[in-house]
């Protein structure tokens, strides 16, 4: 007992040392060779020096195991017989899904058969492999989305397969769909429906677009449709150069400054150019606060009430302040009445 309770204390060093080594090779990003590992061997426990040996047999990189510190606090069995099945997923190489160790062993279970059955009609040879393909994506990267999104795993592969190359013909683009896979869980019928509508008001298609409520689908079409007449073939740049009086170049700098200028809907935009130009704003003005822009027009119209009711001339700053900010000018406002009064 007694020596048993001498050890204790080394052990807990050895775990420390271990954590503050692996911790310093992580932070730093340093590629591990033979001597890291050696390294490793010296500070770590027997217990993790089994699972890095258990890693290395079944093939994964001593490299990809200790940059994962995850790895050692997996169970042995779990870890072992994790390897194992991962193996029959006949990977190029086993770092490509180690990832996959952190599922529940159940399912890790259930999708090695999945995959042993559909192993033929995957391109790839599963869909780690399909998924990286197909997106240009590593395939841990692909793991990790997986495990996110659980349904890519399980859903119908010919009826994935049969989306995916719907919305490809229809040149949405990828990155947009590894974005929004949630695409995938919706009928193929409803895609193909949603895709003709969209044609037939000359809109782009987004995935999102494409799974949304009817509601919010046939408000999209609406907006699309009057951004469409407000810019009359314009770019939005282009329409806020001809409305300013200003070349396109000084629109794309003030964007480049402030990028959510250009994100602001052209119908937006247009109700807050005419409300500033009718009450008095120059040009050279809203040039100067662009982010007048990300107002609502009614906050915009109630300030300038509020404050020409105070007395004051307002500015483009004075109405684009916060609610905190807004609100110790027009204390400051009140005082300065209060004391002309008295």
């Amino acid at each position: 007992m007694l020596v048993s309770n001498m050890f204790k204390p080394l052990k807990y060093l050895n775990t420390i040392k271990l954590r503050k080594y692996l911790s310093s090779m992580i932070d730093k990003k340093q590629k591990f060779f033979i001597q890291d590992e050696v390294q490793f061997k010296m500070n770590s426990t027997l217990n993790h020096q089994e699972k890095l040996n258990e890693c290395i047999k079944h093939g994964l990189t001593s490299n990809t195991v200790l940059s994962n510190e995850w790895i050692f606090k997996i169970n042995i069995d779990h870890l072992s017989n994790g390897l194992v099945l991962l193996k029959k997923w006949n990977p190029k190489k086993m770092d490509d899904l180690f990832v996959l160790l952190q599922l529940p062993m159940k399912r890790l279970v259930y999708l090695t058969k999945k995959t042993h059955i559909e192993s033929k009609i995957v391109p790839q040879g599963n869909r780690v492999y399909y998924f990286a393909s197909t997106f240009e994506k590593k395939p841990e990267q692909v793991c990790y989305h997986l495990m996110r999104y659980k349904f890519l795993f399980t859903r119908d592969f010919t009826t994935l397969s049969h989306i995916y190359h719907i919305l490809i013909e229809n040149n949405v683009n990828k990155n947009d769909i590894w974005k929004d896979t949630w695409i995938f869980m919706y009928s193929i019928d409803q895609i193909n429906q949603r895709i003709a509508l969209a044609k037939a008001a000359n809109l782009p298609i987004k995935p999102w677009m494409l799974r949304s409520t009817p509601e919010i689908f046939k408000r999209t079409i609406e907006i699309k449709q009057e951004n469409r007449v407000v810019l009359n073939k314009d770019s939005t740049a282009q329409y806020l150069a001809k409305r300013l009086k200003v070349p396109e170049k000084t629109i794309r700098y003030i964007s480049s400054k402030y990028p959510t200028t250009l994100r602001v809907s052209p119908t937006k935009l247009k109700e807050i150019l005419d409300f500033l130009l009718n009450e008095g704003f120059k040009p050279t003005h809203i040039l100067s606060t662009p982010r007048v822009f990300t107002h609502s027009i009614s906050t915009l119209q109630e300030r300038l009430t509020e404050l020409r009711d105070l007395g004051a001339e307002p500015t483009l700053t004075a109405l684009c302040k916060n609610k905190t900010t807004y609100q110790e000018l027009v204390n400051k406002l009140i005082l300065k009445n209060t004391k002309l009064f008295i």
